[in-house]
């Protein structure tokens, strides 16, 4: 036995050395607490239970090792098979075996396993010895297992976090993390609302806000709340969901200059602060509700279990809907109203008060106080309203000459007259639902137009400044137009494109192209007659019509005489 242990030894791997060192460790806790008189029983339990297993596996692990030489003690304790006893799973079946354990995770029993091994390979060991197999190459791959089967939970207990996600944020309101989850707890109306959260990085202060659903027009309510209790952050980062960047929240961020930073999909740890609060609020706060419904499936079925059969049947036969029964089931008291009041209440006293070790033991609200640094605040509260107003009617309408078209009524206003046919953007107003707020395209504001039909104003009246602005406009524009011609003379424009024209053509000259003789044998016929026809007029001219050098020289001499 020795040597096969000796053997196991050198083949063992160093986890499983690892293993069989702690065992040895508490096999000599016990054994040093019987040779202080402590009755072995007594010894065991106290050994066993500081190594956190059963008393009857220490004294098992005692009497293992006992009488063995010191340097084989930790061999004997190794959970691996002896050597010279090989494994009735062979090469063939372990492939097999594992494909099932990674496709099917926990859920693969040893039945099927057998059932598969005798359908490929037409033998299987004993269901016993497959079950044991499972269990110890579970035991003995459990982080590979989990990495397959839930990537998610690897990540979030393996995966090495020796960084500071903290480091590159240097100042109060330099950048905020945002994110949305279902709240664990349900309401006395039966619905379970959505929690959308804020926090600031640098200073851990936290905000919640409990919505029907998390949608834009949540997204920018709690942006609203936080920007005018802490100022306006230099960035935001948040997931890719469509509620973050829909057409809203990306103009909200623009018009308000914050950065938007996107955090990659499937990644929560790029954005760890808001996750790892949104836990603390689900496990500190939202577990000690009327109407938790626990933090998973599992919990949320042996919370239903501890209420009893006839209460629940009780509670279903009162209540028809399914949603009023899990509010029995669970307990619900409290209205999103309340459910929003304690959340303010434990992210102000409990969170915001108690120390936080990111911050070396401060709390957010120390930490907040301490920044002595302006910030960049919102001091127009009715303007930031209007700047977060929810889009109307997708944002955009072409102005018409009875006004802006919006679910089958006309917003009208005066300074509506001179935009007929241009396109502007449009926004709700969160206080009056029948008026909207009017922009051109680039961001100037325009009016506010609204529904004559719904809040009653005159609408003869506001069409007639429409009117009166119309005119206004053409007036002056056509008064600028004249003023511009009398100053500008477009009539004169051709005169002074010519002559410029003119001097531009004359600083440059083309040089003559000598070019090749082109030939051709009509051509040179043609050359042959025309010189045929210069012989024959001269030949043609009177020789007293001939002006010669001596008729010339004796007309000169005549004049000159009749001069004399």
């Amino acid at each position: 036995m020795l040597l096969a242990d000796v053997a196991a030894w050198e083949l063992a791997s160093e986890d499983q050395r690892a293993k069989a060192r702690g065992r040895l460790a508490a096999v000599r806790r016990a054994e040093d607490l019987i040779a202080l008189g402590v009755p072995r029983c007594k010894a065991d339990a106290v050994a066993a239970k500081e190594a956190g297993i059963a008393r009857g596996v220490l004294g098992r692990w005692r009497r293992k090792v006992r009488g063995l030489p010191r340097g084989a003690r930790a061999a004997a304790l190794l959970d691996a098979r002896r050597p010279g006893r090989p494994s009735l799973v062979d090469a063939e079946m372990r492939e097999t075996l594992e494909a099932l354990l990674f496709g099917l995770g926990g859920h693969l029993t040893a039945v099927h396993a057998h059932r598969t091994l005798l359908a490929r390979h037409g033998r299987a060991p004993k269901v016993q010895t497959v079950r044991a197999w499972l269990r110890r190459w579970r035991r003995e791959n459990a982080r590979d297992l989990l990495a397959v089967t839930n990537p998610d939970l690897d990540r979030s207990r393996h995966r090495p976090a020796g960084g500071d996600a903290a480091a590159s944020v240097l100042r109060l309101n330099h950048l905020w993390e945002l994110d949305s989850t279902p709240a664990d707890v349900i309401c006395a109306d039966g619905k379970r609302y959505a929690i959308v959260a804020a926090i600031d990085v640098w200073s851990r202060q936290a905000r919640v806000l409990v919505v029907p659903t998390s949608r834009a027009t949540a997204i920018a309510a709690l942006l609203r709340r936080c920007i005018l209790e802490w100022g306006v952050p230099e960035a935001v980062r948040t997931d890719e969901g469509k509620d973050y960047t829909s057409r809203h929240v990306l103009g909200v961020l623009t018009d308000l200059e914050i950065e938007h930073r996107r955090s990659p999909p499937y990644t929560p740890e790029a954005k760890p602060f808001v996750e790892r609060f949104l836990g603390t609020l689900t496990r500190d706060l939202f577990a000690t509700l009327p109407g938790f419904t626990g933090h998973d499936v599992a919990q949320a079925q042996a919370l239903r279990a501890r209420k009893s059969f006839f209460d629940r049947r009780r509670a279903g036969r009162a209540r028809n809907r399914e949603s009023e029964d899990d509010a029995a089931t669970f307990g619900a008291e409290l209205t999103a109203e309340e459910l929003q009041e304690r959340c303010d209440a434990w992210c102000d006293a409990v969170y915001g008060r108690r120390p936080h070790g990111g911050l070396g033991g401060v709390s957010p609200f120390a930490r907040r106080a301490s920044w002595a640094h302006p910030v960049r605040r919102v001091h127009d509260e009715r303007a930031l309203d209007a700047l977060l107003a929810e889009p109307a009617g997708g944002g955009w309408r072409t102005v018409r000459k009875a006004g802006i078209r919006l679910d089958n009524a006309d917003y009208i206003a005066g300074e509506l007259g001179p935009l007929v046919g241009e396109r502007v953007r449009i926004r709700s107003d969160a206080a009056d639902p029948d008026r909207i707020f009017v922009y051109r395209e680039d961001g100037t504001f325009v009016c506010v137009a609204e529904d004559p039909g719904r809040t009653g104003a005159d609408r003869a009246a506001i069409a007639a400044r429409m009117t009166e602005s119309y005119r206004a406009s053409r007036t002056a524009a056509r008064k600028r137009a004249r003023d511009l011609v009398k100053r500008q003379k477009p009539g004169d424009t051709m005169d002074q494109v010519l002559a410029r024209a003119g001097i531009e053509a004359g600083r440059v000259v083309a040089l003559p192209n000598q070019g090749k003789a082109h030939r051709t044998p009509a051509l040179t016929q043609a050359g042959r007659a025309a010189k045929a026809a210069d012989k024959t007029s001269k030949a043609a001219v009177s020789p007293k019509h001939t002006v010669t050098s001596a008729s010339v020289a004796a007309a000169g001499a005549l004049f000159l005489k009749d001069e004399e």
